[in-house]
């Protein structure tokens, strides 16, 4: 891995036009001063279901920021908020009273975002190909990236990797609490949802062993990240219990590959991929990764790598750079 150079990082915020009308998207760009272009080092991040990519990979605590690591290591990293997402645009029925709607943001326009996003960086930096990092849900949407458009796919990083779980207990997650056997109709029966703090934080908590929060993770990070979330919805903000509106359609993607409909065609990846992910998460489990690596079958070489003492979340903790180098080590291989 290459050494952190003391080279001043450059950062650039763009507004970049997404391939449907009146929707613009959000994306953050550090790279080092003087980088000159090469696809070898040009990476695209893309975040998960209900945390924008400023937050999930350019966290604002000393120390914690992925993009300055990679950065400070000689990479042009971008991190693209898909629509609905952070400072990108709102579709107009996250706009509306969300009751009685599809889910709105489902994977496949999720996807049209990414591809604008890589077309962008290819036009900007003019480079063939983009390495693609993608964390939970992103994973499903930078693999299926990566299998429609081969030649314009580096390398592939799959943190949290989802595709297909074949665990009932899974899908049992995503039922109405009050009317078993059915779907939660806060995910499927409104186009978005509000998210708050207690709801954030339990996510995180209950993935850390009982005595160990202190040990994992520190008390600034914690603050920091309902903080740098509500920073992106002003009127979240203003409500009495502060939220933050999330779209639900990448809930309901997610909810499919419980139901064995995957978003994506694995067999089609021929990106050297690496998945990667914390012991103690208990989103992407250790079955479904394994199944995915399996399904990587055109795969031009392929890793899959578990850290200890640390969950979903581990950007966010304290054994965050170990996550850090083992993704650089990666894409510098």
């Amino acid at each position: 891995m290459r050494k952190a150079s003391p080279r001043k990082i450059v950062r650039e915020d763009h507004l970049i036009e997404s391939f449907d009308q009146g929707i613009q998207l959000h994306l953050r760009e550090k790279r080092p001063g003087g980088y000159r272009p090469d696809p070898a080092t040009t990476l695209l991040c893309v975040h998960g279901q209900s945390i924008p990519s400023p937050v999930a990979f350019d966290f604002p605590v000393p120390g914690y920021s992925w993009m300055d690591f990679a950065a400070s290591r000689g990479f042009d990293v971008f991190a693209l908020s898909l629509r609905g997402f952070g400072p990108s645009a709102r579709p107009p029925e996250m706009m509306e009273s969300p009751e009685g709607k599809p889910p709105a943001v489902r994977a496949r326009e999720a996807l049209r975002d990414v591809e604008a996003a890589v077309r962008f960086i290819r036009e900007r930096r003019r480079v063939k190909r983009v390495n693609l990092l993608g964390w939970a849900q992103g994973t499903m949407l930078m693999a299926a990236f990566a299998a429609k458009r081969p030649r314009q796919a580096g390398r592939l990083v799959l943190f949290s990797p989802l595709h297909l779980c074949d665990d009932p207990r899974e899908s049992a997650l995503f039922a109405d609490p009050e009317r078993p056997g059915r779907l939660n109709p806060v995910f499927f029966e409104n186009a978005w949802r509000w998210v708050t703090e207690e709801g954030q934080l339990h996510n995180w908590n209950r993935l850390i062993p009982r005595g160990q929060h202190g040990r994992w993770r520190e008390a600034r990070a914690v603050r920091a990240y309902w903080r740098e979330q509500l920073r992106y919805d002003p009127e979240g903000a203003r409500r009495r219990v502060p939220a933050v509106r999330v779209p639900n359609g990448l809930m309901a993607d997610h909810y499919d590959r419980t139901k064995g409909k995957p978003f994506f065609d694995a067999a089609k990846v021929r990106s050297p991929a690496l998945l990667i992910r914390a012991e103690h998460d208990l989103v992407a489990k250790d079955a479904e990764a394994q199944g995915l690596f399996r399904a990587l079958t055109a795969s031009a070489g392929k890793r899959y790598v578990v850290l200890g003492d640390a969950t979903h979340f581990m950007q966010f903790e304290k054994r965050r750079e170990a996550l850090f180098g083992e993704v650089q080590l990666f894409l510098e291989s």
